[in-house]
């Protein structure tokens, strides 16, 4: 069973956009929906890495400033008695 910040990170993944930038030799990478988060690598897998470090960072201080994450599905609590 994955749990649901796992999720949540590998489908921001999947929206995030990569260039090449020629000049400097580097991958670029980035998320429209998460302003900010950037990364930047010189292969396309460290970028990734990188990025997924950038997705946790923002979602840590995004909790802890109470600001809402895009896309994120709010699941109902569970009382336990």
């Amino acid at each position: 069973m994955k749990l649901y910040i796992a999720q949540y990170i590998e489908n921001l993944l999947r929206k995030a956009e990569y260039e090449h930038d020629k000049e400097t030799g580097s991958w670029c990478a980035s998320i429209k929906d998460l302003p900010g988060a950037y990364a930047q690598a010189d292969t396309v897998e460290k970028v990734r890495e990188q990025l997924t470090e950038v997705i946790e960072d923002y979602i840590l201080v995004s909790l802890q400033e109470k600001h809402p994450l895009p896309g994120f599905k709010r699941l109902p609590l569970k009382v336990y008695a």
